[in-house]
């Protein structure tokens, strides 16, 4: 079994299990390929010396037969981790050691577990839409792909956009706001979620339109076909400049810019072991469940 693995973060708190894995990894067979900033820490030298390194896409495809990229971090880990794989259709998993983690789906504490129904072919794997940028001018991005979702959002704390919408050419609203996420439903527990917008199972086919602090109260978000093409087109009294991110990559658009988002060509392959599923997930994550009632549900209706 041959796996690349990313680890970003570098905390002190994390090398020791880090190294664990690692040397557990080798131990059972695995032939590592390894991030070249992982490699640079000393404390990981003696374990990864002589493992092919890769710092970017390229270096990724000229890499044959790798099995699994495992992204050790949190969720903004897992997603650089999507930039690196991008369509090379390799499947993914991600092991926590950030906080929340709706991405990931190992822990510290079930590494071996995990690892050991990974080597039973004890697992399922999830294809996951993305996003992709179409703009006009053409903007400075290092992808134009976002797993999570699309966002604009103003650079002026003390004014607010007039952001007009339109879905497959009909025209939606004119959203008065701070910004507009466009989400997809694996995005949908991210920054949608914080701004009002609905839990979506991440297999499905839809995206989410979601307003960030819209200064009308009758405005809620609205969820859309994934196939459909929205156009975005933003308006500033104050400002001839806002924020657009991709994810994790900010860049500073002109207010001249149409922007075009629809569903990217490829998707990505994630890994979902047969003893967790989404709701398991969501119930840990937002602790849902976490009520009194719960814990004496057996004693009232035995």
């Amino acid at each position: 079994m041959k796996i690349a693995v990313f680890y970003r973060k570098h905390s002190e708190n994390d090398k020791v299990f880090i190294a664990t894995a690692l040397q557990h990894l080798k131990d059972n067979g695995v032939q590592l390929v390894v991030h070249d900033k992982l490699k640079q820490k000393s404390y990981f030298e003696k374990i990864v010396e002589n493992c092919p390194i890769f710092a970017t896409h390229e270096d990724l495809r000229k890499i044959s037969n790798i099995d699994f990229f495992f992204s050790f971090g949190g969720d903004g880990s897992f997603i650089a981790s999507v930039k690196l794989v991008g369509n090379l259709n390799i499947p993914m998993v991600g092991i926590n050691t950030g906080r929340i983690g709706f991405l990931t789906t190992i822990t510290k504490k079930n590494f071996e577990q995990q690892f050991q129904l990974l080597c039973d072919r004890c697992f399922t794997i999830e294809k996951r839409e993305l996003l992709h940028l179409e703009a006009e001018p053409d903007l400075a991005l290092d992808n134009y792909f976002a797993l999570n979702d699309i966002t604009v959002r103003t650079t002026d704390e003390d004014s607010m956009f007039a952001i007009e919408i339109w879905v497959n050419d009909s025209h939606v609203n004119t959203y008065w706001s701070d910004g507009l996420i466009v989400a997809t439903a694996t995005g949908s527990t991210a920054y949608s979620l914080s701004c009002g917008g609905s839990i979506i199972h991440p297999t499905s086919h839809v995206n989410i339109i979601t307003p960030i602090a819209s200064h009308t109260l009758n405005i809620r978000p609205i969820i859309v076909n994934a196939d459909d093409e929205i156009k975005i087109k933003v308006h500033s009294r104050r400002t001839d400049k806002f924020s657009l991110a991709l994810d994790n990559e900010r860049i500073l658009a002109p207010t001249s810019a149409t922007l075009l988002i629809k569903k990217e060509d490829f998707e990505i392959s994630m890994v979902r072991f047969h003893n967790t599923d989404f709701f398991s997930v969501i119930r840990e994550k937002l602790l849902w469940g976490i009520d009194l009632r719960n814990t004496i549900i057996p004693q009232i209706f035995k």
